[in-house]
């Protein structure tokens, strides 16, 4: 997938799956949504994020697998489900999980849905790429690639997919909160 397909596909599915669960995700959890659907590709020099961080991204592409390397790889979401479980631990300290708006009620709280909204969409942008004929090589280092359909990255048919996600995430999102309104 190329960086607005990932954004699109990252967001759309995010707010689905809040949308379902019935959770409002607050403008940092979207922003982190969206941050963790670009940031794998920190490791590709021409990407978005790449663009934005050039001294990272030609350390990753140069050291670290190159395009698709430690970065896609399913292993780096365990130190951030670890750093997760921290902030949820500080967050219970400070309130406990009963407290009157439990997790906005903290920064530990925020931090944490913030975490969380960032690993969906970290792993919706593994997922994205396990979508193109590229595939993904999820347990990095080891060669295995996962690929579950036979799209290139530029295909028409995948940037429509994204952006039909994104929009029906917007949908199930201004139903789920304004049903009331109408």
């Amino acid at each position: 997938m190329m960086g607005n397909a990932h954004l699109a596909f990252g967001t759309g599915s995010f707010l689905i799956v809040t949308s379902l669960v019935g959770h409002t995700p607050g403008i940092i959890e979207l922003a982190a949504a969206a941050l963790g659907s670009l940031i794998p590709d920190a490791d590709h020099p021409r990407s978005k994020v790449g663009r934005w961080l050039p001294g990272i991204s030609h350390f990753f592409y140069s050291f670290c697998g190159g395009h698709r390397g430690f970065t896609h790889s399913a292993l780096l979401v365990i130190p951030m489900l670890f750093f997760a479980g921290w902030l949820m631990q500080g967050h219970n300290e400070q309130l406990g999980w009963m407290a009157d708006n439990a997790l906005q009620g903290s920064i530990y709280g925020v931090g944490y849905l913030a975490m969380l909204a960032f690993i969906f969409g970290f792993l919706s942008h593994l997922i994205g790429d396990a979508m193109t004929t590229e595939g993904l090589r999820i347990l990095w280092p080891l060669k295995t690639r996962l690929q579950i359909t036979t799209l290139r990255a530029d295909s028409k048919l995948l940037n429509m997919f994204a952006w039909l996600l994104c929009f029906s995430g917007l949908g199930m999102h201004l139903y789920h909160n304004y049903q009331s309104l109408v």
